[in-house]
């Protein structure tokens, strides 16, 4: 019998699994439409790893979603699943993510992971060789050759939801941007600058080039060894790496410039469709060592013509709070702070804080009333969620976009360990063609026994 929508028997998530599927396969690698069927009957099983920082935001944009569960945490820190059981006092936990892959895949449908950096590429391959659903934090992975794995995952994975945690990429203003760039209402692009913040000793951040501080005692709570995970060195714990300096060290994050990029340079990839860059060369007072860098001024070279003013389109990149001379661009002064994207076009400017602030400038002067684009809401969680489910809503930044827009971020970052050198990038076999030192040091790590990103296929 040839079954319709209408008549399409339903499909439990218990009759799927009895019969004799692989176990950790879950729901995920079932249609669109047999996903629908199957969670009408039961709701979409989240398995969160790290949870504490940025993590609460993720289970905050899920929260009243009807149909979501937390089945359960993993955290390196004890301290961090004490307040999680509290929350959640019916889901499971566990301080290693590879035991609950390995003993539990059957309980849960999609993986958020919101760990340092470092861990990022593992844990997500991980999820994907499972077929789960998957929501990953930004910047996407860690180094120039997890963009191939993702690359190549997602390609054997074609049917899992995909999310990449680019929240502001939702906000009204970065979404009506996105609509005045694609359409051309200012012309063609011409060139991007894009800058972030200062480079100091903070919350997130260490001051630049930093070396590693003496080794204090490890917290009784914490398995330090868990958290090195995919690291072959012998790190020593301080605060200055957990539970959040980690991004300002070349091992274990990727400085102001990954951790702010994709939420500044997406705009150019949602509005323009770019493609991979063909080159980057990063001014820096030093080479990157133990620490990043800092007073970094990086351009990126993109194919140009056609749809761009240029034969070739140019971002220059920052961080610092470093900003393009308005004057040189024909702009009034104006009061600008850190966090923004620049996009000069042939009959106008748009500058874009990364919180969705507008401003739109036409021959030399600020435009009061530009027509602003009208734009549908977008929920950065509960879209993907509802997808996870059965729907087909648009999302803003899935995987195959992730780390399309990472890959930039990561390019201005390993370029710091040649200051002022001219790389030229071939995404596709991701390597340098003119630079086999930097092939040799800067595209890819070794990773330590048991923490391999698996392959998947």
């Amino acid at each position: 019998m040839k079954h319709t929508s209408s008549t399409l028997p339903v499909v439990t998530r218990r009759s799927f699994l009895a019969t004799g599927a692989v176990l950790t396969t879950g729901i995920a690698s079932l249609s669109r439409l047999a996903r629908a069927q199957t969670n009408k009957n039961s709701k979409l099983r989240i398995f969160h790893i790290g949870v504490g920082g940025v993590a609460a935001m993720q289970r905050k944009g899920l929260k009243d979603h009807p149909m979501v569960e937390f089945a359960g945490f993993c955290d390196v820190d004890r301290r961090e699943l004490d307040k999680i059981v509290k929350e959640f006092p019916n889901a499971w936990t566990e301080t290693d993510y590879r035991e609950a892959f390995a003993k539990r895949a059957d309980q849960f449908d999609a993986v958020i992971v919101d760990t340092p950096d470092f861990h990022h590429a593992p844990m997500m391959l991980t999820a994907l060789k499972h077929h789960k659903h998957l929501f990953g934090q930004k910047p996407l992975v860690q180094q120039l050759d997890e963009l191939r794995m993702i690359r190549d995952a997602l390609a054997a994975r074609p049917k899992v939801i995909t999310q990449m945690g680019n929240q502001r990429a939702c906000k009204e203003g970065r979404m009506q941007s996105v609509e005045i760039l694609r359409t051309n209402q200012l012309g063609r692009p011409v060139e991007a600058h894009v800058w972030t913040g200062m480079v100091e000793r903070g919350t997130y951040f260490t001051e630049p080039w930093s070396d590693y501080t003496p080794a204090k005692p490890v917290p009784p709570e914490l398995d330090w060894n868990l958290w090195r995970g995919p690291l072959t060195s012998e790190l020593p714990y301080s605060d200055d790496l957990a539970p959040k300096r980690w991004r300002a060290f070349w091992e274990t994050g990727g400085g102001q410039l990954a951790d702010w990029g994709c939420h500044l340079l997406d705009l150019l990839y949602f509005a323009y469709d770019l493609p991979s860059p063909e080159a980057v060369q990063t001014h820096t007072p030093r080479a990157a060592t133990t620490g990043h860098t800092a007073h970094n001024l990086s351009t990126l070279t993109f194919p140009g013509g056609g749809k761009f003013a240029r034969e070739k389109f140019v971002v220059h990149y920052n961080d610092n709070g470093m900003m393009p001379s308005f004057a040189a661009l024909g702009l009034p002064e104006t009061k600008v702070g850190p966090n923004h994207t620049m996009v000069v076009c042939e009959g106008g400017t748009l500058l874009l804080q990364a919180d969705g602030k507008i401003t739109i400038f036409r021959k030399g002067k600020v435009v009061a009333d530009e027509p602003l684009p009208k734009v549908e809401p977008r929920d950065h969680w509960k879209d993907w969620a509802d997808n996870c489910l059965g729907a087909n809503k648009p999302l803003w930044t899935p995987l195959t976009i992730g780390w399309r827009i990472t890959e930039p971020a990561l390019l201005a970052v390993k370029a710091t360990r040649y200051p002022g050198e001219e790389l030229r990038w071939d995404s596709k076999t991701c390597r340098f063609t003119n630079h086999d030192k930097a092939n040799n040091e800067i595209v890819s790590r070794k990773y330590r026994p048991g923490f391999e990103p698996p392959t998947v296929a």
